[in-house]
């Protein structure tokens, strides 16, 4: 009999796509890879995936939301439940006579296998290098997007941002730590790449944090959701004492504590601003970079939000609308959703 340690250990190496059928949840093989898998109960969306030996989720609607088998049986099957009553959930899925019974029951409705996340660093790093610096304004974030050439060119964001010249998508470097944990932020893990058409992020790559240079006197970070709308942030708030941070979508579990180490390092008397979309997603956002300053036992920090005042307007729709009004866009120019 293994002890209540091992046990919980051995929880998280379940395959979660399985006791997602359990409880409702189906495949949505169209829109899954060999390494992550769409699964859908009608009213919430989550996506699997393996890390190392654990299998782990994650919300599409509530960022909150994430985990191992164990945290999925805390805040979906059962919300607030105690680990006593997570042991009684999750034990039967220890017993290979019970996961044949449920697999068979629910067959075609999970992922039998999910492959882990294959990270490659050095490869990122070899692709990032062939984006160039942007000398020039750009078509994309210039002509389309509202994003000033002068901004671009600042002293915040020199080395911050690059472009590809054949395909015309820019590059929004995400930094962060190499391991699994630890909020180290000095090393490249990827990028978000953003275009005509175009909104992925890097192969072989995880997510960090976008973040502009840090200067002295800086009193104020705000955190977005993209690396477009962290410049369009601070296009239209203005750049004196601003540093922004992106996060490229929804939270991973590394991203909470390097937003902790970058709140950290902010002087005296900094306030920090959730300026994330209007919308659900951000609604949810919001409340967890409040946690997250919390979590900083800082008492001489403040906490803002700042969103757009329009329901389901992220900055760059702000920012392109005061770009129209002043002519620097086209009535016409093409759109994408983000």
């Amino acid at each position: 009999m293994m002890d209540r340690n091992s046990e919980l250990e051995a929880f998280k190496t379940l395959n979660l796509s399985v006791i997602a059928s359990a409880y409702g949840y189906e495949i949505n093989r169209k829109k899954s890879t060999k390494h992550s898998v769409l699964m859908s109960n009608g009213s919430d969306k989550i996506i699997v995936s393996q890390k190392g030996k654990h299998y782990v989720y994650c919300s599409v609607h509530q960022p909150g939301s994430s985990g191992t088998a164990i945290d999925f049986t805390q805040k979906v099957i059962e919300p607030g439940c105690d680990l006593g009553r997570v042991r009684q959930l999750l034990r039967p899925y220890l017993n290979s006579g019970y996961i044949s019974n449920i697999q068979q029951k629910y067959q075609g409705r999970y992922a039998s296998e999910i492959k882990p996340s294959e990270i490659d660093l050095a490869g990122v790093s070899a692709r990032y290098s062939r984006f160039v610096p942007i000398t020039q304004p750009h078509k994309y974030l210039c002509d389309v997007r509202g994003i000033p050439f002068d901004l671009l060119q600042s002293q915040r964001l020199h080395g911050r941002v690059r472009h590809c010249p054949r395909r015309g998508s820019v590059a929004f470097p995400h930094w962060g730590c190499p391991t699994q944990s630890g909020s180290d932020d000095r090393s490249l893990v990827g990028y978000e790449i953003k275009g005509q058409s175009v909104n992925v992020y890097s192969q072989g790559g995880k997510k960090g944090l976008f973040i502009s240079a840090g200067m002295k006197g800086d009193n104020t970070l705000a955190v977005t959701e993209s690396g477009l709308d962290a410049l369009s942030y601070m296009a239209v708030r203005g750049e004196h004492g601003l540093r922004v941070a992106s996060i490229s979508g929804r939270l991973n579990p590394q991203q909470p504590e390097l937003i902790r180490s970058t709140i950290g390092r902010m002087e005296e008397g900094s306030t920090i601003i959730a300026a994330f979309d209007n919308d659900r997603a951000g609604d949810e956002l919001t409340n967890k970079l409040a946690d997250l300053v919390a979590e900083t036992n800082r008492k001489d920090l403040h906490f803002k939000e700042d969103r757009p005042q329009t329901r389901n307007a992220d900055w760059n729709k702000v920012l392109m609308k005061e770009a129209l009004r002043a002519g620097r866009i086209r009535a016409n120019s093409p759109s994408m959703e983000q």
